[in-house]
């Protein structure tokens, strides 16, 4: 499979995915005046929701397709017929297992307006959304990728050129929602600077907690442990160049996001 070279267009993959209701999804995101985005936008650092184990789930992606590849990057001046999707996959950030949505109770469902008997076929210069929902059956983070068929138009025809995207989250707690319990402190953890150099810190919690720090291959990193009201830093400066996944537990939350380490 060959991989897509400018790393902008991921997010035109990834309309495949996205937070409401159950239910089909409503395409109507404020994009303003842009001529392609996407929301959450993992770039800059945007997740899915966490999930829980025997807890329902629903997460909605929004994205605005463009109808010249050049929107995203100049370098690419073809117009952009569609994007298809072709493929989910869930990578286990431990036992590196390859799995589908399916396999841990979930599923997409495309919203295209109609514009195509494929619901998740989104034709060029139009706004549209998904959602990844259902009730996981089991517990892990996950690496999420995609594979999709971008469809551009090359002297008067459509040729369908494939990539894969990777580096989205899935994160599934095992022990469920305790008590329907709403209030949460994962919105309030931040990891800074991001991209690190010498090392990152921890947004001080009220809770103890574990944070553990894997490679891109699954490789335990780091294990240690924070504590409530402490400042906890991360030194990184023997780390290799590259993406890390930092994953922050407590008894009752855990919170997984990208770290990017890169030296100067």
């Amino acid at each position: 499979m060959k991989t897509f070279h400018y790393t902008s267009f991921m997010l035109l993959g990834m309309f495949f995915f996205g937070t409401t209701s159950f239910g089909q999804c409503d395409p109507d995101f404020d994009f303003g005046e842009a001529l392609w985005g996407a929301s959450p936008d993992a770039s800059i650092g945007e997740q899915f929701d966490t999930a829980y184990v025997g807890t329902p789930y629903v997460d909605v992606f929004h994205v605005l397709v463009p109808t010249d590849a050049s929107a995203i990057d100049p370098a690419f001046a073809l117009p952009l017929d569609s994007v298809v999707l072709v493929a989910t996959r869930l990578v286990d950030t431990i036992s590196l297992d390859t799995l589908s949505l399916e396999d841990v109770g979930l599923s997409i469902i495309c919203n295209n307006l109609g514009t195509s008997p494929n619901a998740c076929t989104l034709i060029a210069g139009q706004q549209y959304c998904a959602s990844i929902e259902g009730t996981p059956t089991g517990p892990g983070v996950y690496q999420l990728s995609l594979d999709i068929q971008a469809y551009v138009t090359v002297f008067g025809i459509a040729v369908a050129q494939p990539y894969q995207f990777s580096g989205y989250i899935m994160d599934i707690v095992g022990e469920g929602n305790p008590d329907g319990i709403v209030e949460s402190v994962v919105d309030q953890i931040s990891w800074f600077p991001n991209p690190a150099d010498q090392g990152f810190q921890l947004t001080p919690m009220n809770v103890d907690a574990t944070i553990e720090v894997r490679d891109m291959s699954g490789r335990l990193v780091l294990s240690t442990q924070t504590f409530a009201q402490n400042q906890t830093r991360i030194a990184t400066q023997d780390w290799n160049t590259g993406i890390y996944f930092v994953t922050w537990t407590s008894d009752f939350e855990r919170k997984t996001s990208k770290m990017v380490v890169r030296h100067d």
